[in-house]
């Protein structure tokens, strides 16, 4: 009785695995073809390089004042050295709660410009899915082997640029 019920769940685990189809698709290589996400990451770095400068600036401005603050320091009272010090110390903490919070602004603005594109991939992957009759698509990247042939990354790629809007 034990060896028919093991013959029944080998069958049943066989035509399971008969129906499964598999495609493969190279994410990194179809984002790298889109116009978008050129686009996408070169907004992305000049926001980067605004922030970086903002940041730049207010440093440059402690440092303005810390000179100023050592060279004054002997001449000017304790009262004044005290606010000095306070005025430089509520600085760094403006400039480390502005990194902070530009970090968040960057990510925020990654998510935004970064978002859609993926969408537009996400659908071509599973238009091209449904078309093949695909159960599944797996990223290359994190697989060890597969048949070119199961690859639909160049469908994706011409799927995807179709949707393309610049």
């Amino acid at each position: 009785m034990k060896k028919i019920l093991l013959g029944l769940v080998v069958l049943l685990s066989l035509s399971v695995n008969a129906q499964i189809k598999i495609g493969f698709v190279d994410t990194e290589r179809v984002l790298d073809t889109l116009p978008s996400r050129k686009v996408a990451a070169e907004k992305y770095m000049a926001f980067e390089n605004e922030l970086r400068q903002e940041i730049s600036a207010m440093a440059q401005e402690i440092e303005k004042l810390y000179v100023d603050y050592e060279k004054n320091k002997i001449n000017n009272s304790p009262v004044m050295n005290q606010a000095a010090e306070r005025k430089i110390m509520e600085k760094e903490k403006a400039i480390q709660e502005r990194d902070r919070t530009a970090a968040q602004d960057l990510q925020a603005y990654s998510n935004e410009l970064n978002d859609p594109i993926f969408k537009r991939v996400e659908d071509a992957i599973k238009l091209i899915a449904e078309r093949k009759k695909l159960t599944m698509v797996v990223d290359k990247g994190s697989t060890l082997y597969f048949e070119e042939a199961s690859d639909i990354s160049n469908e994706v790629i011409t799927e995807v640029l179709k949707t393309e809007k610049l």
